[in-house]
């Protein structure tokens, strides 16, 4: 053999070598990317559409859970408000949104199980999943120092003896609090005249100045009117009592446990999102709401951690949806 020969099949050898090792160094690099990839997520900032507008009590809570979560995810959470039509536009931009994961809803619980029942949005109940529930509170009902009624039995009295006498104030025809009170006025046989106002904060204010006879809304506006006696609270929509109003009374006080209703505030994301990445921002948005600070500034607005299982979060809509139509029948909710 010549020399060059030899230098030829020692260029063919080093020639299948090179190639042998190249193939095999780029299977080796190459193979654990699809899972490493999946691992990564999220590799950009994910996307917090809030149904409300900024400065609203929802936009408050999300947008400090969003800090929270940031840091866990790894990546910042960009607020994006979408107010309108009862939170439903907003959550419609979810619904709409690609299932990569990196959109997901700061939502309540009006878009979701009690405004579908009073127009009709463009999402139905299986167009998203709830990826973590974060806090819930009662609404309260409260009336005027002099009002003759000093507990939650003499105040249903009042009013069931009084058909149509007083008026209530409610954020909006078919908010939380007309689903809240037609819930416990259903069961107490009482009727009395709604006047919808756009929030708490109008509510509240025409109830100090006595447009109206009955506060229905959140604690945290009516609190700082109590501390002063300028208001009365005697009755929760919940079933138990909350630390924020310790003295006032429950419906399971009055024996109308059935009758709660609850404002929740919770994680949407659309419906097709995989498992693996509806877990991790599960996992991020649960931890945040564990947050000590984020514990505080929830109990500051009188409501409470609300850390439940994903399938128990999706019964709980699903019960609520349900019971919200048909209460919205009841009361004649539905626009034409």
């Amino acid at each position: 053999m010549s020399p060059w020969s030899k230098v030829e099949t020692l260029q063919g050898f080093t020639g299948v070598f090179t190639t042998a090792a190249a193939t095999g160094f780029f299977i080796l690099i190459t193979a654990p990317l699809a899972p490493a990839y999946a691992e990564t997520f999220p590799e950009r900032p994910i996307q917090m559409v809030i149904p409300a507008g900024p400065g609203s009590s929802t936009d408050t809570m999300m947008r400090s859970l969003a800090k929270f979560a940031a840091p866990l995810l790894g990546q910042p959470v960009v607020i994006f408000n979408r107010p309108g039509a009862s939170g439903t536009i907003g959550v419609a931009n979810v619904t709409r949104a690609s299932n990569d994961g990196y959109t997901v809803g700061g939502v309540w619980s009006g878009p979701i199980t009690m405004a579908p029942h009073v127009a009709t949005p463009s999402y139905t109940l299986g167009d998203y999943q709830i990826v973590a529930m974060t806090t819930e509170a009662p609404g309260v009902l409260c009336v005027q120092p002099d009002f003759p009624a000093e507990n939650a039995e003499e105040f249903l009295a009042q009013l069931r003896n009084n058909p149509d006498k007083y008026t209530y104030g409610a954020d909006g025809v078919g908010g939380f609090v007309q689903f809240a009170t037609g819930r416990i006025f259903e069961a107490a046989g009482v009727r009395q005249r709604i006047i919808p106002y756009s929030g708490a904060d109008q509510t509240v204010t025409a109830f100090i100045s006595g447009t109206i006879d009955i506060y229905g809304g959140a604690i945290a506006t009516i609190v700082p009117f109590v501390a002063e006696g300028k208001a009365k609270c005697l009755l929760l929509t919940s079933s138990r009592r909350y630390a924020a109003l310790p003295e006032v009374q429950s419906l399971a006080d009055i024996n109308l446990p059935q009758a709660q209703t609850l404002l929740w505030r919770g994680i949407i994301a659309p419906r097709d999102v995989p498992a693996d990445r509806l877990e991790k921002l599960r996992a991020a948005f649960s931890e945040a709401a564990m947050n000590p600070e984020f514990r505080t500034i929830a109990e500051r607005r009188g409501e409470e951690i609300w850390n439940i299982s994903p399938a128990d979060a999706a019964q709980y809509v699903q019960d609520e949806y349900t019971e919200m139509e048909r209460l919205a029948k009841q009361l004649q909710l539905k626009q034409n």
